[in-house]
């Protein structure tokens, strides 16, 4: 009997660790919201998400977004795993440590400080020499935004959907 009921919590963890999402979802656009700045994703080029250290998944309109929770977070609380949407290919989802970040292009993200996340195992520099900008790593974007005095989440959350400027 105690093999069965062995059986059975390992049967239970597995189902509920697989119900929690061990990977990214797809985001929905006009539903889904940013867990920092709460505006609703509009375009999932820009896209990322985090599993929380609790395994819960939080999404995010915008790399400058992601980049100001992240940092906000403790080292308890740091999150399990980051990724962010290829703005080349916006279904598919990268680690934040195989992504580089091209910052400055003609793209315009929606928290408007022009940073869109590329496949480092791709051409990344033919996709600069098209859209232009400067490219970067995930620490260098981090400290891009603290130095820019990326919103707090109190702030941020002040700021309604609507007053949302599209560029």
């Amino acid at each position: 009997m105690s093999r069965s009921l062995a059986s059975l919590a390992a049967l239970v963890l597995a189902v509920s660790a697989s119900a929690c999402g061990s990977s990214p979802r797809p985001l929905v656009a006009g539903e889904d919201s940013c867990r920092y700045c709460r505006m609703t994703i509009d375009d999932p080029r820009f896209g990322t998400m985090v599993m929380t250290a609790r395994g819960r998944l939080e999404t995010f309109d915008s790399i400058e977004c992601l980049a100001g929770y992240v940092s906000s977070q403790t080292v308890g609380s740091a999150p399990r795993a980051i990724w962010v949407a290829d703005v080349e290919h916006p279904s598919r989802w990268l680690d934040v440590t195989r992504a580089r970040f091209l910052y400055g292009s003609t793209l315009h993200s929606p928290m408007g400080r022009r940073l869109a996340a590329l496949d480092a195992a791709a051409d990344v520099e033919a996709v600069r020499l098209r859209l232009g900008g400067e490219l970067m790593s995930w620490p260098q974007v981090l400290t891009l935004v603290a130095s820019q005095n990326a919103p707090t989440t109190a702030a941020a959350s002040s700021t309604s959907p609507s007053s949302k400027t599209l560029q």
